[in-house]
Parts: C-alpha cells; structure tokens; sequence
C-alpha cells in the first residue's frame, strides 16, 4: 500500500510499522493470502518472510495442496527458524505415515515446539511421528485420532511435552495413560469433545508427578486420581452427562495433596471417593477430608430427595473451601423441587461455610425457591461472605417468549427482595446479579485478560 502525499514521494507505510505487529497480522491468514501480502512491501518480502515460519499456520482452502504449499515455503527459506506450526491436514487416509512429502521430518529439523493440526474428521489421525519429537512442548489437535502407543512403532519420547490440547480426538485408555507415564513434564492435559457415551477412552487413570490441570468434558466411567503430586485443578465439565447414559462415574481421588479445584460434582455420580470417604446414592460416609481443596463446582439434583443433606455432607469434606459454584439445569422447564428445608441443617456445624467460604456463584439463576432457600442458608452463616453471583436466565413455560432472555430490572428487585440480603452473617458481602448465564468453559478462560476484561459487562445496575 503506497501513499502519495501533496505529488510528493510515495511513502512505504505498511515497512514502518513494527516487525512483531506485521508478524502477528500475517500469522492469522492463510498461508495462500499470507504470500501474497508480501508483494506490498520490500520489506516484508525480505524480512518479515521468514519471520512468518516463527508461528507458521499452514490453512488453505480445500482444493489446495496445503502440504505442497508448505514445504514450497519452507525449502524457499531453509534457515528461517519455526517456532509453533499449524496446519489443516485433509488428505485421507487412516494410517500413521501418510505421505507428506518430507514436512513432518523437516519440521522435526527446525525444532518446532508448537504443533496444531486441524483434521476434517476422525478417521485422519496425528502421525505417530511426532510422538518423538524432543523439542515439542505443545501439542493440539481437532478431530481426529491419537495414535495407537500399543502399536506403534515409534517409541514415545516427549521430554519437554507441557501442554496437551485434544478436541473431539479419538484417543484409547492405554494411549492416555502411556502419554502419563511418559510425559514427565506435562503440565497440562485438555481433553473435550469426547462426552459421548461410546467414547474408547472410559477409564482413566492419572499417575503423573508434573500434571497440575486436567480439564475435561467427561466421557469416560471412571475417573481414578491414583498418584499426583501437583495436580492443582480437576474440572470435569460434563461428566454430569456422562452418569445419565449409563450407571454414572466413579470418581476416586487417592494421592492429590495440592488440590485445589475440583468440579462438578453431583449426585448423579455412581460414585465418590476421597480418601476413606464414600458418597453413593445409597450411603454418604464421611471420614477423609480434604483441607487443600479452595474451590469446588457442584451440579445440584433438587428434584431428587436428599439434595440438601448431600450438599451439606459434601461441603463439610473440604473444611477451608473458599468459592462456591453451584449449577443447575440451564434449558429444561423447571421440575418440583424435592420436599426438603434447609431450616432443619441450620444449626448443624459446617467448617467452611462458617469460617472460611468468600465466594458463591450461582452459574443459571432462575429465582426458583430451592434456590433462593440455598442462597439464604449460605448468606446467613457465611461470616467471611466477599461476594454472591447471580447470573440470571429468564424463565416460563417453555413457549412462553421471554424463556431463556435476560430478566427485568423489577424482576432482579424482586428477586432482592425474596433472599432477605440485610440478613447476611457478613456486612460486607456484595450481591451482583448478572444477565446472562456463567459461559460453560468459565474455567478454561477465567484467567484470560480478555475475559476479565469483559466479566462484568452483563451486571445489573439496579
């Protein structure tokens, strides 16, 4: 893009702007349109080229040949160094060493330490290759399948490996738990998209000494923390979906000593160990508690009897928790509520809602009774209440045309109203009512700037 000013010389605009600003901006494109930006500029042809391969996305429309495209750049620029690549891989085929021209090998050359492939289905399947690459600290895929470990004749070898990404890729128990063991520096396991109920993956089992998060969306039976030094966050956002296709998960922790988030957790578990302790639909034995837990997710049955004892039984496991979240069906009509009052637990002792409890959010907030009667018995006792999230959805009938939009002003005064706030244990605490629902990957973002940024948009000013 070239500028005349006044008759005068053209100006170059687009060479002054900074290397690491044309680098970003180039990165985002395909990499047919990436080349052809390059004949704006001199200089992007000369430098900011090669500077490309630092986070080089290999996308191209579906007629293109991304792979020969790819490695045309890379022999044009043998020296130039790749940081994290990223390609969309479509060429069919199910097996490990599908022909790639050399890409993957001269990857492996340059010391790439990111690598994505974006696949069109789950019969593709990441090649075994890379499962030996030293330099790699990142891994992701979308779709797809994760090679066989059992089978495959490459040897695992990723001492460096820190973050694994998997969305909807197939991936067995046996591949899973080799990745553990072998991956000593793993720090991060994300695995979604698998909530299925014919999911190969159905028991899994953590031995790791560097994992600290294990973010998931279910789709297994068992879950068993056997061994985990530095675990830090367990969040399993629908496992809840998982209980419902069969009997329900049995989730197990016995050597997690750093644990400090764990959800959700409901009734709808087969299930729930921690330590000595067990909780089943049938028997709730508390015996194990666990003092590192901070923050726990729970999702609430409150149509099945006994939701209150087991909620209040559950609290009592985790005697220094510090935030509450508390989810409940966010789109089918509103059931009864089980016939139960919080009244009969209000002098039965609860550590952490008395002395250490700051923060409850309430994730769908229809201003149903049960949960108005569970805001009040926890704002009532809470002594060290910071904070209370309501984050409303509107309700009905499900025809009626306001279901699932945000409420009325009036409705969240009302709403203010009903939870007697002036009766708090705590005189400091603040009640924020919101106007949407929590976003179900709360947990995979909150700690992006962008979404804190963004977090209190929605707030009610009333």
């Amino acid at each position: 893009m070239m500028a005349g000013v006044g008759g005068g010389a053209q100006l170059d605009l687009l060479s002054h702007l900074p290397d690491a600003l044309l680098v970003s901006i180039l990165s985002r494109l395909q990499l047919d349109d990436a080349t052809r930006c390059s004949v704006l500029s001199s200089h992007w042809h000369r430098q900011i080229s090669p500077l490309l391969l630092l986070n080089f996305r290999a996308s191209m429309p579906r007629h293109r040949d991304v792979i020969q495209a790819a490695n045309s750049v890379l022999v044009a620029h043998p020296t130039a160094p790749v940081r994290s690549f990223c390609i969309r891989w479509n060429i069919r085929g199910g097996g490990d060493d599908t022909d790639d021209g050399g890409l993957l090998h001269e990857l492996e050359r340059r010391g790439v330490q990111e690598l994505t492939f974006l696949f069109d289905d789950r019969c593709q399947r990441i090649p075994a290759s890379v499962l030996a690459w030293a330099s790699l600290t990142r891994l992701k895929a979308s779709s797809g399948a994760f090679p066989d470990t059992t089978t495959s004749a490459t040897p695992l070898n990723l001492p460096r490996l820190a973050e694994i990404d998997l969305f909807g890729v197939t991936i067995s128990s046996e591949s899973l738990h080799a990745v553990l063991s072998h991956c000593t520096a793993l720090e991060r396991l994300r695995i979604h998209g698998t909530s299925s109920c014919s999911s190969s993956c159905t028991r899994f089992h953590v031995r790791s000494p560097s994992l600290k998060v294990l973010d998931t969306d279910g789709g297994f039976d068992e879950l068993f923390i056997e061994d985990a030094p530095n675990l830090e966050w367990v969040y399993g956002r629908y496992m809840n979906l998982r209980a419902r296709c069969q009997r329900g998960v049995h989730l197990k922790v016995v050597h997690a000593p750093k644990l400090e988030l764990l959800g959700y957790l409901g009734m709808s578990f087969h299930e729930i160990e921690i330590g000595e302790t067990i909780f089943t639909k049938d028997r709730i034995h508390v015996k194990t508690l666990m003092p590192s837990l901070k923050t726990l997710a729970i999702q609430v049955s409150y149509t099945c009897t006994g939701y209150i004892n087991w909620i209040v039984q559950l609290l009592k496991l985790f005697p220094f928790l510090q935030t509450l979240y508390i989810k409940s069906d966010a789109w089918s009509v509103v059931q009864a509520a089980a016939r139960e009052s919080w009244d009969l637990l209000r002098d039965v002792p609860c550590p952490c809602v008395d002395n250490h409890l700051e923060k409850v959010v309430f994730e769908v907030y229809r201003g149903h009774e049960w949960q108005r009667e569970m805001a009040k018995f926890l704002h009532e006792r809470s002594r060290f209440l910071r904070v209370m999230e309501f984050h409303c959805l509107g309700d009905g009938d499900g025809i009626h045309k306001d279901y699932g939009k945000p409420p009325s002003k009036e409705w969240v005064r009302k709403q203010q109203e009903l939870l007697c706030l002036d009766s708090r244990a705590s005189r400091d605490a603040r009640f924020l009512f919101f106007r949407s629902q929590l976003v179900c990957n709360h947990f995979s973002v909150c700690d992006d700037e962008w979404y804190k940024g963004k977090y209190y948009d929605d707030l009610y000013q009333v």
